[in-house]
């Protein structure tokens, strides 16, 4: 698996912040507490300390060595470094498994999605996320693979018998988001914006909020998840 640089690091003022953690807060509304859930590439935890706040006994496995030290073990949540395509559980060991942005720096996807669907209890759900193909084609050098959605949905049915699959994109109160500004745009708004850009975040958000009530980032609860047309990213429940 590749793509450590692309890690992203427990850090409210990336324009990435808010997308990620609304992918978990997602993944809540189909758990119960209780339930044992494993985070496969947990990165920098953060979705870990969400999950457990939760009252789910969260599991994260990571194949980064370093950065595992530096995350708390507790009651109901613990870390284990390993190969997300080899996991060192039981079959069958799982309620859920989540897993974010992953699949898409995996050699063998086929493998990825099998050993998940391995350590999952029968009927127990995987929620995974990758950014869409179809939406546009990345230059990431860090993505091996990424898919439109009828190729995710096509992998994921050869070992789940249901695949829902939905697109995540940012609420309409923004209009102008870094990562997906796919053309030149030179309105006197967009103008505006690209400048608010190269301000220190502190302050292009103090002025965001004095302007609009909204965080100058979209934050997690300014996104929504629906149809994949015109989404950046995928989200599927595979059961």
């Amino acid at each position: 698996m590749s793509g450590a640089e692309e890690r992203l690091r427990n850090d409210p003022t990336s324009e990435l912040w808010g997308e990620h953690r609304a992918r978990y807060r997602f993944a809540l509304e189909h758990l119960r507490p209780g339930q044992t859930v494993l985070d496969v590439a947990c990165g920098a935890g953060f979705g870990l300390d969400m999950l457990s706040r939760a009252g789910v006994f969260a599991t994260g496995v990571d194949y980064d060595q370093a950065p595992l030290a530096d995350r708390r073990i507790g009651a109901t949540r613990t870390v284990v470094q390993a190969d997300a395509t080899c996991l060192p559980f039981n079959t069958q060991s799982f309620d859920v498994v989540v897993s974010f942005e992953t699949i898409e720096h995996v050699n063998n996807a086929g493998a990825l999605v099998a050993e998940i669907r391995r350590v999952l209890k029968p009927g127990g759900p995987l929620i995974l996320s990758t950014p869409n193909r179809a939406f546009r084609e990345s230059a990431n050098p860090f993505h091996i693979r990424e898919f439109k959605p009828d190729e995710l949905r096509e992998l994921l049915q050869q070992h789940f018998q249901t695949v829902r699959l939905f697109g995540q994109k940012p609420s309409g109160h923004y209009r102008y988001v870094p990562f997906l500004m796919l053309n030149r745009v030179s309105t006197p708004d967009a103008l505006v914006w690209k400048a608010m850009v190269r301000l220190p975040f502190g302050m292009k958000n103090r002025l965001a909020l004095a302007l609009t009530g909204r965080p100058f980032y979209p934050s997690e609860n300014d996104y929504c998840f629906g149809a994949t047309d015109g989404a950046h990213a995928l989200v599927a429940i595979a059961r």
